[in-house]
């Protein structure tokens, strides 16, 4: 365990992901937690009471020597259908994030003495292959213009699959150690002493894609229910029995008689983001086992899982839940007051386009329900557009690459995490305290599947589980049971470029 990291954690409310760690039998469960922030000094303390290895208002410095690249260009090649501002921007507007980022990427520059260079390209989940074909062209060729990759989180272990990444382990700058890069990814994807990608603080959609539950208090104040959402997460009462119950019968025809969306509904979302509920309840695809190698999770394809799909299957006989392929009907609905709840990531709450909230009425936020009240915490489920970020392998200088990346991150951890986190999320958009608590226990409960990071390596069967739920519920075990005849031959696959 990370001693140090678990100290700050407790130290300080700025926290990198948190590790939600996976048991041999694939449920999620307590493990070691990264922090985002060192404490912060007394302001009666002198300079040189403070710990050597933070900085003036606290933050944990990197370890980083004194380096001069020369002024020498560096290329990333970053998906250009990113949802939130990430890789860069042209300018300072006076919008909180934009300038952090602006700043993280001014100061890296000037204390590297590197030129920051991107080149943009589709690389989003329709678009894997034009990102991955450009990466491989270049290196194939000899060229290695770009050092860095930024990409969909999916995308990024594709190009590992081709033999395009670094061993991040084997730089020299690369702190695996350091909180900006997240127990809970490292730990999942170190495999056999080597990490390929990575995320964190550097990756501002790392926190805007947690996927949570949010709610329209004004409807929920409307039906008097008796007890507040807020008090159901702190009683530890929040768990799949009770969604289900407030959901089944929310249900209300606008007296047409036909289920449209001008109805009344318990819930909304796109279809993907269903598949939040499988790490709401403990249950990730993929694990470690006893041997280090990747293997189906006994959870995943056994009786809790099985029980989880029949519930939400019988759910969703209910008109009470909408669900679409097509993400902005879902979140019309609920942003038109025609859903109590709906499941999506929170970037929903900003208005990227205006610097203000999309939502213009009170909302609520809680985390996904528990399976049930024995489970021991609360699970954020990462939808799929956060970004990885990885060296290519046939850089010239992986040494430079590396600091560049930790300098990135470094920075990110101290400027524009606590932009996001605290400033924007927790301040602007949070329309009480409780919102604001509820955004720490999201960011604590964070957790990265295998399954889905490689789920374009090993057959995509991670939509089995929506699909079925989507059908009423029925054949799981037969679902289970083709996953694992298919799927191992596949996980081999990935585990080669591990060995």
């Amino acid at each position: 365990m990370k001693l140090a990291k678990i100290t700050a954690l407790f130290l300080a409310v700025l926290m990198c992901a948190a590790m939600i760690a996976a048991c041999a039998n694939g449920s999620v469960t307590d493990g070691t937690t990264a922090s985002s922030a060192a404490p912060s000094p007394d302001a009666s303390d002198s300079i040189t009471d403070r710990p050597a290895n933070v900085d003036a208002e606290g933050y944990l410095l990197d370890s980083l020597p004194d380096l001069d690249f020369g002024d020498t260009d560096v290329w990333m090649l970053y998906d250009t259908k990113f949802s939130m501002p990430e890789f860069f921007v042209e300018s300072e507007s006076g919008e909180t994030v934009n300038d952090a980022i602006y700043q993280r990427n001014m100061k890296v520059e000037e204390r590297l003495k590197v030129k920051l260079k991107f080149k943009g390209e589709l690389g989003n989940d329709k678009n894997q292959e034009v990102f991955v074909g450009t990466a491989m062209n270049d290196v194939k060729s000899g060229d290695n213009l770009y050092s860095l990759y930024g990409a969909y989180s999916r995308t990024i272990p594709l190009l590992s699959m081709q033999g395009g990444l670094q061993n991040l382990l084997e730089t020299e700058y690369f702190d695996v150690e350091k909180p900006w890069w997240p127990d809970a990814l490292t730990n999942e994807c170190t495999i056999n002493g080597k990490l390929f990608f990575a995320t964190g603080d550097i990756s501002t959609n790392t926190l805007w894609m947690m996927c949570a539950i949010f709610y329209n208090k004004g409807m929920w104040e409307s039906h008097s229910f008796g007890y507040t959402l807020e008090e159901q997460v702190a009683n530890n009462t929040w768990t799949l029995d009770k969604f289900i119950e407030i959901v089944q019968d929310f249900y209300a025809d606008d007296g047409n008689g036909i289920v449209d969306m001008s109805d009344t509904f318990g819930i909304s979302g796109y279809d993907a983001c269903y598949d939040a509920f499988l790490n709401y309840s403990g249950v990730i695809s993929i694990v470690k086992d006893g041997n280090g190698r990747l293997a189906l999770a006994d959870d995943f394809l056994g009786e809790k899982t099985e029980t989880l799909v029949s519930k939400l299957g019988d759910l969703c006989k209910h008109s009470s839940v909408h669900h679409s392929t097509t993400s902005k009907d879902e979140r019309d609905l609920f942003l038109s007051g025609h859903s109590l709840f709906i499941v999506d990531g929170t970037y929903i709450i900003s208005d990227k386009t205006s610097g203000g909230s999309a939502i213009d009425f009170e909302y609520g936020l809680i985390p996904g329900p528990k399976f049930d009240a024995d489970q021991e915490k609360f699970v954020t489920n990462m939808r799929y557009p956060f970004n990885m970020y990885a060296i290519n392998s046939g850089c010239d200088n992986p040494e430079l690459a590396a600091a560049v990346l930790e300098a990135q991150a470094s920075a990110a951890y101290r400027g524009v995490t606590p932009a996001i986190f605290e400033v924007t999320m927790k301040s602007r958009y949070a329309a009480d305290n409780e919102v604001s608590k509820m955004y720490d226990i999201l960011r604590d409960g964070i957790c990265f599947d295998v399954g889905r990071i490689y789920n374009y390596s090993i057959s995509n069967f991670y939509p089995n589980f929506r699909k079925t739920v989507f059908a009423g519920g029925a054949g799981w075990a037969s679902q289970a049971k083709a996953i694992s005849k298919s799927i191992p031959q596949k996980l081999d696959e990935v585990m080669a470029i591990y060995e």
